[in-house]
């Protein structure tokens, strides 16, 4: 009858690292693709009202946020506590909009053509 011999002093291999960066480059690819950054910093109160409906936008880029509300406290020393209107990253005021508005569609304009362009070539 053969002998078993129990070979001591091996422990299990070491567990491989080698894909570790390709996990991480791909984590890291996810996060930048997914998240949203935000275009301007909200200087106002913003005081969000609760939805009953949802609608999905087609054009995600003719949106764009007017922000209405007291200022936050680190802007009330420099621009009081009155309610104020915010477009972009600057207070405004009511004659602004328009403007603000118009700037904004010429912008979105500019970028559909320079992608229509791209695409029919």
């Amino acid at each position: 009858m053969g002998k078993f011999v129990k070979k001591r002093g091996k422990s299990t291999p070491a567990v491989s690292t080698a894909s570790l960066p390709d996990i991480v480059f791909m984590l890291l690819f996810f996060f930048m693709v997914v998240t949203v950054l935000r275009d301007a910093e909200i200087k106002v109160a913003n005081n969000v009202p609760s939805a009953s409906e949802l609608t999905k936008l087609n054009k995600k880029s003719l949106v764009n946020y007017i922000n209405i509300g007291k200022p936050t406290k680190p802007n009330q020393a420099k621009y009081g506590t009155k309610p104020r209107i915010q477009l972009g990253d600057k207070f405004a005021e009511v004659s602004d909009i328009p403007l603000f508005l118009e700037k904004h569609r010429s912008t979105v304009q500019e970028k559909q053509d320079q992608v229509l362009q791209h695409h029919s070539r």
